[in-house]
């Protein structure tokens, strides 16, 4: 990071990369807080320097969504996820495997925060893009098993 930092003082997209991989890391080790403080400084250099409509921009918002969820900030998760779908459908198109992963995520912190509805809602349409892709990994299949489990056991 320093050496990126030395060579691109002007906050390269590189130093936004660096430092949302700095919050995978901390995010997959459980330090949710340090997680969130990489990732909210890369989405403001992601803004400044790849605007703030770009794929980067909507991808760390998606991470970010992640911890929040993880530290059961439901309502904020959420709003982060929507806000990272406004910005990723129109980069990326609707039917993009990242939207599938994106709903899949979201499904199941809706479910998290108690909205079956909304987590049924989600899960269709991950399941959807996924089925129409022809894609059947371990992603698609277990969004398959959550809301099949959750279709049962709806009224």
């Amino acid at each position: 990071l320093e050496i990126t930092r030395r060579l691109h003082p002007e906050r390269h997209s590189m130093e936004a990369k660096l430092l949302e991989n700095m919050g995978n890391i901390y995010s997959n080790r459980g330090k949710l807080e340090e997680a969130l403080a990489m990732y909210k400084k890369a989405h403001r250099i992601f803004r400044r320097t790849r605007g703030p409509q770009s794929a980067n921009a909507g991808q760390v918002l998606v991470n970010l969504a992640g911890v929040l969820t993880q530290q059961d900030k439901f309502e904020e998760a959420i709003s982060t996820f929507e806000e990272a779908l406004a910005i990723l459908v129109p980069a990326l198109g609707h039917d993009h495997d990242v939207i599938a992963q994106v709903m899949h995520a979201m499904g199941g912190c809706k479910l998290s925060a108690g909205d079956t509805v909304g987590a049924i809602a989600c899960l269709r349409e991950s399941r959807r893009i996924y089925a129409e892709r022809g894609i059947w990994n371990a992603e698609a299949q277990q969004v398959s098993a959550v809301l099949q489990r959750l279709l049962d056991t709806s009224p």
